[in-house]
């Protein structure tokens, strides 16, 4: 199947970009919800965390996000970016820790909530994350991969 071998080509040549600029979009955009006090998450925001947060603790964690998702969109330098990405992942499972009845039914590990859901799914974005940082061929100079993939779509 020549359009078969075609797409996987495609994908094979493209794949890290998309998942790269998918990522950072979800970061910038979930980040400006919180920034901007605009989102249900907030509050599940400050319940996670162990200790009292001040007012702009919501906001500073929507400014964090929205530079991870920034430097996600340059693809420039990104094994810099596995620190503060690696730290902020890891601490959304902090639900899982400090809130348990808010992320399981019953307290049942294997019964997860909605919220349960939503933290877990976390899993595939910091899977994500680890292989764009990790991965050489995500440096490349952004434009120069999308004239290619815009090349690729015109033939």
């Amino acid at each position: 199947m020549p359009s078969l071998t075609f797409a996987l080509r495609q994908l094979n040549r493209h794949g890290l970009l998309a998942l790269r600029l998918s990522l950072g979009t979800v970061y910038v955009w979930f980040g400006a919800l919180k920034a901007a006090d605009c989102t249900p998450v907030g509050k599940l925001v400050r319940d996670a965390v162990p200790f009292t947060t001040p007012t702009w603790f919501v906001s500073a964690v929507g400014i964090l996000e929205i530079v991870v998702g920034l430097w996600f969109l340059s693809g420039r330098r990104l094994k810099w970016l596995l620190p503060l990405f690696a730290t902020h992942m890891f601490s959304t499972f902090s639900v899982l820790v400090f809130l348990p009845g808010v992320a399981f039914l019953h307290a049942n590990p294997w019964q997860l909530t909605m919220t349960g859901e939503f933290v877990v799914k976390n899993l595939v974005l910091l899977s994500a994350g680890l292989f764009l940082c990790s991965h050489p061929d995500t440096s490349r100079r952004p434009e120069h991969e999308m004239r290619a993939a815009v090349r690729a779509l015109r033939v």
